[in-house]
């Protein structure tokens, strides 16, 4: 959905009065655009190699990889605008009789739930983006090039912080003190390891 659109389309829409996209879509849009970084910096160093140097093939799979991970976070960046227009649609539910306000609650905690999720997912995929960067693919790289690479993890770093702070505002709501501890701890352990 949003990755079929202009950056200017995307940045028009983000930019408007509509509630979604926004920051948790932004921010897997960003690390859309890291990947983008990555991958051309292979491309990059591996047009300059022969096919038979024993960097080529590995430089191609870590490539691969990257690549992979660029889908799954424009999929985020969409589901993250489903979520919070999930959240919205669950706080416009009736909640006159007491079964109505059963089942709206219920539903806002799944919401909440799911919401909780997507920035997480958000945050796992920069975590093994930055570490096959920094171990596996920086060493590699063409030297004007290793540079938009170093940029790439900052992005990803921030994106993964600032994720966070979506992980939290969702737990917030959460209920269940148990489970918005968990999704919380899982934040953090994805931070200790950037």
């Amino acid at each position: 959905m949003f990755e079929e659109l202009s950056l200017k389309e995307y940045n028009d829409l983000l930019g408007s009065k509509a509630p979604a996209p926004g920051g948790g879509s932004a921010l897997a849009q960003v690390a859309a655009m890291a990947c983008s970084l990555i991958e051309m910096a292979i491309n990059v160093t591996t047009a300059k190699m022969s096919p038979e140097n024993a960097n080529f093939a590995y430089l191609i799979t870590q490539r691969d990889f990257v690549l992979r991970a660029k889908k799954g976070l424009y999929k985020l960046s969409n589901d993250d605008a489903a979520a919070f227009q999930r959240i919205v649609n669950g706080l416009g539910m009736p909640k006159q009789t007491e079964q109505e306000a059963k089942t709206r609650a219920s539903e806002l905690q799944k919401a909440y739930h799911k919401a909780a999720l997507i920035p997480l997912d958000v945050m796992g995929l920069c975590r093994e983006c930055i570490r096959i960067c920094n171990v596996r693919i920086l060493p590699l790289l063409n030297k004007y090039v290793s540079s938009d690479c170093v940029i790439a993890v900052d992005l990803l770093r921030s994106v993964a912080r600032n994720s966070m702070l979506n992980v939290r505002a969702n737990t917030a709501l959460i209920v269940d003190s148990t489970l918005a501890a968990s999704l919380n701890r899982q934040g953090e352990q994805i931070l200790s390891e950037l």
